[in-house]
């Protein structure tokens, strides 16, 4: 159906001044058909708009004048999202258990959600009317999976019908003036050593159009199906890679200004070496990535507890995380107890039985897996997760179990926090719990 519906109308927005209501189709801005909630969002900014709507199966033209940049005030339709047409050797969707949350099946390939979201895409699905309107629109930062830069080991590691050749395609954006984050996922034995060192280089060439890389291991669960033998980075693949990073780090400082590549912090963990500190991470361009977040909490935690003007909430406190953060944290809530003698807690590392042990980080805990860590938590200790396990402005775990039910089976006294330092000091406060 042409046109996007709306949904919600904002009170007091130039949408409900001119009678718009949820129900109404916007067919047109200004002669643009609209496609979806970013055309709204693009056209819709202009200071003088000429409306097309449809209501009951009659069209009208509505024109206004508004400062320019002000929102309509509409709420539209949600965009279908646009799927993969890869078979990543690594692809997670391929590795999740059966009857999980649908959301966790959908290949994700959209443009529109890596400028939106910060989603990666590999740029395997464009058409050239999609190319022309990221640069009608000036879609940037863009976030882009490239993986390598050999034409044939990427086509092996995407396992796309169509070759996929990625130069080409980031010195097309770059030129037309778009702005690119870029990742790596290492694949021990294919995608890393000197093809790592190539990819980088050839990424570094193209700055500052490509802004930094994001360099990251595969995540392998236990239930891989139809999918080629690979194997997790160990302690001497982390090594290796760090040392490689760490040089390349150096020469793209002295030549860019910039460390420009970033490796996740598991890389750290694993290789056994001190994760670095918040300097190092330029502003955490690549934070969504899984890198950086450790320096980041570190160094909030200290902001906190150096500006604070009160102790935070005494009690007891026991906090659920994966095996990934758990020693960071454990030190981190150990230096607190010292700090706050009545504030208490410990940690719990919960391992991941739901995807596999190789599985490491909290996002991807399942709700059993929290119940077996509340039964080591007593009735005098307030458990907390964080809200990185639920689904996104949800309550729900990735395996369909609830924190409701969690709270009516094993502890009442469940509560939900920000993956952050605020909400690890601020455990006790009810303004600090996630509502759900």
């Amino acid at each position: 159906m042409a046109g996007v519906a709306i949904t919600t109308v904002e009170p007091g927005s130039v949408a409900e001044q001119l009678g718009l209501r949820p129900g109404d189709r916007l067919l047109a801005i200004n002669g643009h058909p609209l496609r979806d909630a970013l055309d709204v969002s693009y056209y819709g900014a202009l200071e003088e708009l000429d409306l097309v709507v449809r209501r009951d199966g009659a069209e009208s033209s509505l024109l206004l004048e508004k400062d320019p940049g002000a929102a309509l005030g509409v709420e539209v339709e949600t965009m279908e999202v646009r799927t993969c047409k890869n078979d990543c050797l690594f692809c997670f969707v391929y590795q999740n258990r059966p009857h999980q949350r649908r959301s966790l099946y959908v290949k994700d390939e959209d443009y529109r959600f890596s400028f939106l979201h910060g989603h990666y895409i590999t740029l395997s699905n464009l058409s050239e009317e999609d190319w022309a309107r990221i640069f009608e629109q000036r879609l940037s930062p863009l976030y882009i999976s490239v993986h390598a830069t050999d034409p044939a080991l990427r086509d092996r590691l995407l396992r796309n019908r169509v070759p996929q050749p990625v130069l080409p395609q980031l010195r097309r954006l770059v030129d037309g003036g778009i702005r690119l984050h870029t990742q790596v996922v290492v694949c021990p034995g294919l995608n890393d050593g000197a093809q790592l060192s190539r990819t980088l280089l050839d990424l570094a060439a193209l700055y500052p159009g490509v802004r930094s890389v994001a360099v990251v291991p595969v995540g392998l669960t236990d239930h891989r199906r139809k999918l080629p033998n690979l194997r997790s980075a160990d302690g001497d693949d982390a090594r290796s890679l760090l040392d490689r990073v760490g040089g390349l780090q150096r020469w793209c400082r002295a030549r860019l200004g910039t460390r420009f590549c970033f490796a996740a912090d598991e890389w750290y963990l694993l290789a056994g070496r001190q994760v670095p500190g918040a300097n190092h991470y330029e502003g955490y361009p690549q934070i969504a990535d899984g890198v950086g977040g450790m320096a980041r909490f570190e160094a909030e935690l200290n902001d906190l507890i150096e500006g604070e003007e009160s102790p935070p909430p005494a009690g007891e406190y026991c906090f659920f995380t994966g095996k990934l953060f758990a020693p960071a944290l454990t030190r981190h809530v150990a230096e607190l107890r010292r700090r706050y003698p009545d504030w208490r807690g410990r940690v719990v590392a919960l391992e991941n039985r739901y995807l596999g042990s190789g599985i490491t980080v909290a996002g991807l805990l399942a709700g059993d897996d929290v119940r077996r860590g509340l039964a080591q938590c007593s009735a005098d200790e307030v458990p907390v997760i964080p809200r990185v396990m639920l689904e996104e402005g949800g309550d729900t775990f990735l395996d369909g179990v609830t924190v409701e039910q969690l709270r009516a089976e094993c502890h009442s006294g469940l509560r939900v926090v920000a993956a952050d330092a605020h909400g690890l000091l601020m455990s006790g406060l009810r303004s600090t719990v996630d509502p759900l």
